[in-house]
């Protein structure tokens, strides 16, 4: 069963070709997702993996879309969830966790203090860890080359750029392993250029890229500054970070940080010119695709933005 989950739309945006002068933008609207968000996709493929292990019980540590995502499709497998998640945190997006039948617990500290609670807890237990890095690397990037075979059947050839939201490194890095898988296959004769976009400051990966470094640095948590538009993106420890800037170096791609207000402005571009309502975070792709044509010898592409949640108004359109 896969719940509804992948095959979400590639929709031609004319309004932003037009504003941006170049080729063909597409947007992977991965809000068609039951929940949401891309996540889904990630926590289908460790519940498939946790049910072939004999696993009854799968945790995973998260500030809210993984949860979410998970304890839909854990409980649709028949899998107890248990979800960690920073005590900080409340309101309308546990009652949705728990309306799933997942049980949370509340963790001091922020996103990474959860995740390894979690993964403690998984290793006293014998639960299935769904956390990412470590051992479940491989798992969670092969849960992402699925939209790369997605763009690929659409558009018949690989798009000049693929931009995503960068938390921590691991949809760029799996859509990345997918278009390497096809190109090794010749069903696509080039790799596309990957842009990662995050908040200026707040993550590893972009802010190892900025700093020109090959090893992905570890930021200190007392540096991060969260507000409620950045949140998805923040990251001082980044589980598959090494990954994605493997990724963003092996395609000649870049990593762009975005203030909140630069967010908010292409939230309110992406909304005002193709009607599609989503997170700042997901819109912050369009600013990575503005620094490439700014600062690259444009193709023409086709240039694709990965937009995480979201969905588009067809009303009087």
């Amino acid at each position: 069963m896969t719940y509804g989950i992948g095959d979400t739309s590639l929709v031609r945006a004319p309004g932003l070709e037009a504003i941006f002068n170049t080729g063909e933008i597409y947007l992977k609207m991965e809000g068609e997702n039951p929940t949401g968000t891309h996540k889904d996709r990630l926590a289908i493929q460790h519940v498939d993996d946790a049910i072939i292990r004999g696993h009854d019980t799968i945790t995973v540590g998260s500030c809210g879309n993984y949860a979410l995502a998970m304890s839909f499709v854990a409980c649709k497998s028949g899998l107890d969830c248990k979800v960690f998640i920073p005590e900080k945190y409340s309101g309308e997006m546990i009652e949705h966790i728990k309306g799933y039948g997942a049980e949370i617990y509340l963790v001091k500290g922020g996103y990474e203090e959860s995740v390894l609670e979690s993964r403690r807890y998984a290793d006293e237990r014998n639960w299935y860890d769904a956390n990412p890095g470590k051992k479940n690397t491989p798992t969670s990037l092969v849960a992402y080359v699925d939209i790369a075979e997605e763009i690929q059947n659409e558009l018949g050839d690989p798009p000049e750029t693929i931009s995503v939201p960068v938390g921590n490194g691991t949809t760029l890095a799996g859509i990345h392993l997918g278009y390497r898988l096809l190109w090794r296959k010749h069903r696509s004769d080039a790799i596309p250029h990957m842009l990662g976009v995050s908040s200026l400051g707040n993550n590893a990966v972009i802010e190892t890229i900025l700093r020109g470094m090959t090893g992905v640095v570890e930021l200190s948590p007392h540096e991060i500054v969260e507000t409620h538009v950045n949140e998805p993106l923040l990251n001082w420890h980044a589980f598959d970070g090494q990954e994605a800037v493997n990724a963003i170096y092996d395609t000649d791609g870049i990593g762009v940080g975005l203030t909140d207000r630069q967010l908010l402005d292409y939230e309110k571009l992406m909304r005002d010119v193709e009607g599609i309502t989503l997170m700042p975070v997901s819109a912050g792709t369009l600013g990575a695709l503005e620094k490439y044509l700014n600062e690259r010898t444009d193709n023409g592409g086709p240039h694709v933005l990965i937009l995480t949640s979201g969905v588009k108004d067809v009303r009087n359109r």
